[in-house]
């Protein structure tokens, strides 16, 4: 059956016939899309151009249904290749606190994009209200969520730095209003001997969709030195002693171990430093007299004293 099929078609009869039949086929379609036609076409909206001091809260409506008439070859051309309608915010308009977008304005706007070859008869969509809050704009600080574990006798040399050190928010109230600061992402580090620079990104702003960031990243940068220790013996100074007393402290010196660079701690001397001990203010268990570090160099990165309290006796003059 299916050879004696294939062999009549391939007769110069059945090829003639199917020859006139594709031709006239043809012809029917070419007429058939010349003609005009009225037909209800749905497009997609997009909201383009929003007013710089107000944020889009909620998506507007996104599909229309516009009937139109025009031709088959451009109706076919659409189900073909599908096309969205720009719809410009800026056009909004305010009464008694809500924004819209009345059909004559937007209608205009779907007009001038369809095209002369395609006529608008009507939408079926009226006014397009707005879901528009006013922006508000706030400078936090930015916090670095790092976690630093230096390598043996290392130490960080100063505060970790953070480039830029703020960030400029701009949102709704709802979303930044209790913002006070913004935290990097998380980084720890383990064993650390050198300087380390990480960009992180800051995990906050995609938890807020309408409020711009001034930067996504931030630097972090934490400095790394080898540090060397010393002993320093500084004297005793004794505050708030009446005029009438003297008094004298075992010992009359307490050691201040200082950590720092091997170059500044060759330099330190024990007028460089200030420790006190307030009469006023003993020790309530045992009665001898706490010590402070008043002053220390600021070249060094630490100073911790070895003892702190002493012994004293009082004269009366």
């Amino acid at each position: 059956m299916i050879k004696k099929l294939k062999s009549g078609i391939n007769t110069p009869k059945a090829k003639i016939f199917l020859l006139f039949l594709f031709c006239s086929f043809s012809a029917w379609l070419l007429i058939r899309l010349a003609q005009t036609y009225n037909h209800t076409l749905t497009f997609r909206m997009q909201y383009e151009q929003p007013p710089d001091s107000l944020v889009l809260l909620t998506q507007p409506p996104r599909d229309l249904n516009v009937r139109v008439r025009a031709s088959g070859f451009q109706l076919l051309r659409y189900q073909i290749s599908p096309r969205d309608v720009a719809i410009d915010l800026r056009t909004a308009q305010r009464r008694k606190g809500a924004y819209f977008i009345g059909p004559e304005a937007y209608r205009r706007q779907v007009e001038s994009q369809l095209g002369e070859a395609m006529g608008l008869l009507e939408m079926t969509r009226d006014t397009i209200f707005l879901d528009f809050q006013a922006l508000r704009s706030r400078t936090v600080p930015v916090r670095a969520a790092v976690q630093i574990e230096l390598a043996r006798n290392y130490m960080l040399d100063g505060p970790i730095q953070v480039e830029p050190p703020n960030v400029h928010l701009l949102g709704p109230p709802g979303e930044i209003d209790t913002i006070r600061e913004v935290w990097t992402e998380p980084l720890k580090l383990t064993g650390v001997r050198d300087t380390v620079s990480r960009t992180l990104s800051l995990p906050v702003a995609g938890r807020l969709p309408n409020t711009q960031f001034s930067v996504g990243q931030v630097t972090v940068t934490a400095g790394v030195f080898r540090f060397s220790e010393t002993v320093v013996d500084v004297p005793v100074e004794v505050i708030n002693l009446p005029a009438d007393r003297e008094v004298r402290t075992f010992p009359a010196s307490v050691g201040v171990l200082c950590k720092g660079r091997i170059e500044s701690l060759k330099e330190l001397e024990p007028s460089d430093f200030r420790i006190v001990a307030d009469f006023e203010n003993p020790d309530p268990e045992t009665g001898r007299l706490l010590l402070r570090i008043a002053e220390q160099p600021g070249t060094i990165q630490s100073g911790v004293l070895l003892e702190s309290t002493v012994e004293f006796i009082v004269r009366s003059e």
